[in-house]
């Protein structure tokens, strides 16, 4: 039954309302915009996962199920399809498992809004998560056709950045903090879906159903091999650390079996994940203060600080220094990613690389002796950043202003990196 307008029928225009389209256009074509929008407007969460997540989250899981069951796959041998009955209800589990990424990942931007200079506000992490969702969620149509899925994964990266214009309007972390925000929080994300596919690949969704491929012997042997697996990506490396990866993939199993959802559990057994099972201990900001310098470049030392955080069992220490003389500036920061370093690994692998030039400055991406590092700078104010993480670990960068860039590259050459490492192997 369609009405006398349009081609739609009526309930879908019920579902997707005007409001919702303005919104979705937005997020896509003008986010930078859009995210104002977001910001001035009045909305719950009742709202943001009814009228929205529930709506665009539908679009993946219906597109998967017919394409996957019904148009099939096609490769040299002919074409396969998922059994009706296994596809529709991976689909089903995929749509619920859906609102709990936005949950986790919700609650991950939240946690780490005041590691990055931002503000704490469960609402708004709520909003910047599900809304950065959506250019993956629209083009999850094109899963209609197996063979056009993967600008599905195109459009995600774009929701990357969409999410890093996000954060520094609703959760108000500073510019210049915002690519390291994003950073933690697309890995994070990617570590939540991750976790959330191993579930379902380790008997969620095969144990309703016995036509469902099952690559391994069982259940059970798939849950070791999801565990083992992911604890090597993520910087996992003894049997201990794998070990720790598959308690943690059954406990979700177990909490999704019995429809609980305990946030601090739920939290720890994804950080265990994020962390490849690794128990890192990092080395104590103390340690990390004796390195800064005491003067730079005729600037003295002015104030020290350092802390040691901890969330969802990730362990990081950090210590910080400012220096000034005269109208120059500059800040020098040594952090222990701990337990994320191998993230940091892992990331390090898709080899980032940045190239871009402007009238006043220019940013680039490069790696110097195997280590990746991170430049930008004005000309005009004098002013920028230079970092680098040098061992998969440690993640060194020097912000300054009325300084030329040779000059906080000189700090970074003067970090004695020798006794990093040892600070580590000594953990």
């Amino acid at each position: 039954m369609t009405d006398q307008g349009g081609g739609f029928p009526k309930f879908a225009k019920d579902i997707v309302t005007e409001s919702l389209v303005a919104r979705v256009k937005g997020m896509i074509l003008k986010p930078a915009e859009e995210w104002k929008l977001v910001e001035a407007e009045a909305t719950d969460s009742r709202g943001i996962y009814v009228n929205y997540v529930a709506v665009l989250a539908a679009i993946g899981a219906i597109a998967g199920f017919i394409g996957g069951s019904l148009i099939g796959y096609s490769t040299f041998i002919g074409t396969f399809r998922t059994p009706i009955l296994s596809g529709l209800i991976s689909a089903i589990i995929m749509y619920v498992l859906s609102f709990a990424a936005v949950f986790v990942v919700a609650l991950i931007v939240d946690a780490f809004a005041p590691t990055f200079g931002g503000t704490k506000d469960p609402l708004r992490a709520l909003k910047v998560t599900a809304y950065s969702y959506t250019p993956a969620w629209v083009a999850a149509v094109f899963s209609v056709i197996p063979s056009l899925a993967w600008i599905g994964v195109l459009a995600g990266l774009y929701g990357i950045y969409v999410l890093y214009l996000g954060l520094p309007v609703l959760m108000k972390a500073p510019k210049e903090k915002a690519i390291g925000y994003t950073a933690t929080v697309t890995i994070a994300a990617i570590v939540v879906w991750l976790v959330l596919g191993a579930v379902v690949g380790s008997g969620v969704a095969s144990s309703y159903s016995p036509y469902s491929i099952r690559p391994f012997g069982s259940n059970e042997d798939g849950a070791q091999v999801a565990a083992s697996w992911l604890s090597n990506w993520f910087g996992g490396k003894s049997e201990a650390d794998r070990k720790r990866v598959a308690d943690s993939l059954e406990s979700l199993s177990r909490n999704a079996d019995d429809g609980k959802v305990d946030v601090d559990e739920t939290l720890a057994d994804i950080g265990r994940i994020a962390t490849g099972g690794s128990n890192v201990k990092p080395v104590d900001f103390r340690a990390l203060k004796d390195l800064l310098p005491e003067s730079i470049d005729g600037m003295e030392r002015g104030s020290m600080s350092g802390e040691m955080n901890e969330a969802m069992g990730i362990r990081a220490s950090k210590a910080t220094a400012s220096y000034s003389g005269g109208d120059k500036h500059m800040t020098v920061e040594i952090t222990d990613m701990g337990s994320l370093s191998g993230l940091a690994g892992f990331a390090a692998h898709f080899d980032p690389n940045l190239d871009k030039e402007t009238d006043s400055g220019y940013e680039r991406t490069t790696r110097v002796d195997g280590q990746l590092m991170h430049e930008r700078y004005d000309n005009q104010s004098r002013s920028g950043e230079v970092g680098l993480i040098a061992g998969n670990r440690f993640a060194i960068s020097v912000n300054g202003s009325n300084v030329s860039m040779d000059q906080m590259k000189a700090v970074l050459n003067d970090v004695d990196y020798d006794k990093l490492a040892a600070l580590a192997e000594a953990d």
